[in-house]
């Protein structure tokens, strides 16, 4: 299978990241794209599909930066365990995985009492402007 590149004014165009964007995530280590001669960047599809994961995450689940790259750590680490075939850090793996749901799911009951208290707000200008 044929592996696609990209420049990165495509890339801003796909995934709606300003170019300046991209280069911070490469500068901090999110996302490693290949340079040419002339170093310029190419993304990859893999590359694109990563700075989807990363707009997930910050965005639908509230993660930082520095949790993205936690996160994306782990993963890579789980998928080369299981591809080498060594189990024997399994449960290593699997505790970080129950830290990261524990997070995952401190993240879901904050974004809940947020939106009950966003509710309540509007609520109390609903009857604000009835009684008005």
């Amino acid at each position: 299978m044929e592996e696609n590149f990209y420049k990165i004014e495509d890339v801003s165009t796909k995934t709606g990241f300003t170019k300046r964007c991209l280069r911070y995530y490469e500068d901090v280590g999110l996302v490693i794209p290949k340079r040419t001669s002339g170093s310029y960047r190419l993304y990859s599809d893999r590359d694109i599909e990563n700075l989807e994961k990363i707009k997930d995450l910050k965005e639908s689940l509230g993660f930082s930066l520095k949790q993205v790259k936690e996160f994306l750590f782990l993963r890579t680490s789980i998928i080369d365990m299981f591809a080498a075939n060594n189990t024997s850090d399994a449960e290593m793996y699997i505790d970080r995985l129950k830290v990261q749901i524990n997070f995952i799911n401190e993240k879901e009951k904050s974004l809940e009492r947020v939106k009950k208290r966003c509710c309540e707000v509007l609520e109390q200008l609903e009857d604000f402007k009835r009684n008005r």
